[in-house]
């Protein structure tokens, strides 16, 4: 493989830009944490029956909702202890799914012998041929539109193209967390939090709960995801530096 520090240094500033999202995330939720669990426990701890006024916005303005100063709590306590770990994760797998992406079109883009991998029997569109006379241009529309279409194929298939697109290895046990961590979002997102046998079968031995239980999804859990969100991205990142630097 040709040398391409054009293509490293691309990689890398992506890989920063992931790495101070999830950082951030981490940070933000470590200095939320105090004050939410503090106003629960005051919140909750409440002997008011009065009902206090919120305002939440409506299609033509604001809607007027009362709340009494338990149920406050209770939102703060749901928060502390698992929604605030919930949005990040889903937050985190989203841009790191669009790292995976914008790795694999800098590379495709790069090496264009590379969209072998990435193309189907269909070939490319002939709306894009017709709408793009330059070949770089017509390289790039087909390469954005297969990275469109790589993310929804299940998380150890993209991640085996996206490596051999990208020329390297990951390391098995990073791949397993990768694909744990995704289940979990999407039982967060489409399963009410709870296991079922679709989360069991992509996770697999990585699997924290029996069906029909509640994942935790607690600090300890969302440290995890940080420390294996981290050192996929650093992984994609070291290896690919090594092949094209």
């Amino acid at each position: 493989m040709a040398r391409n520090n054009k293509v490293s240094k691309a990689i890398y500033k992506k890989h920063l830009s992931l790495y101070r999202h999830i950082n951030d995330a981490w940070i933000f939720s470590d200095l939320i944490d105090p004050y939410l669990r503090d106003s629960a426990k005051k919140l909750r701890s409440s002997k008011s029956n009065a009902k206090r006024f919120y305002k939440t916005p409506k299609k033509t303005g604001w809607v007027i909702n009362k709340r009494r100063d338990e149920q406050i709590g209770q939102l703060f306590h749901a928060q502390s202890e698992r929604g605030i770990f919930e949005t990040n994760i889903i937050s985190m797998i989203s841009r790191t799914e669009a790292f995976i992406q914008d790795c694999v079109a800098i590379i495709a883009c790069a090496y264009p012998q590379k969209l072998s991998i990435l193309a189907d029997k269909g070939g490319v569109p002939i709306e894009i041929v017709l709408e793009n006379e330059d070949r770089n241009d017509l390289i790039k529309r087909f390469v954005l539109l297969k990275c469109e279409g790589l993310m929804f194929a299940k998380p150890r298939d993209y991640l085996d193209k996206a490596s051999k697109v990208l020329s390297i290895e990951l390391e098995p046990d990073t791949i397993e967390a990768y694909i744990e961590i995704k289940a979990s979002r999407d039982i967060i997102v489409h399963g009410s939090g709870v296991a079922n046998k679709v989360y069991l079968e992509k996770s697999k031995d990585a699997a924290r709960a029996k069906l029909g239980e509640e994942l935790p999804i607690d600090r300890n859990y969302f440290k995890s995801v940080v420390v294996n969100l981290k050192k996929l991205s650093g992984q994609i990142q070291t290896k690919t530096e090594a092949v094209y630097e």
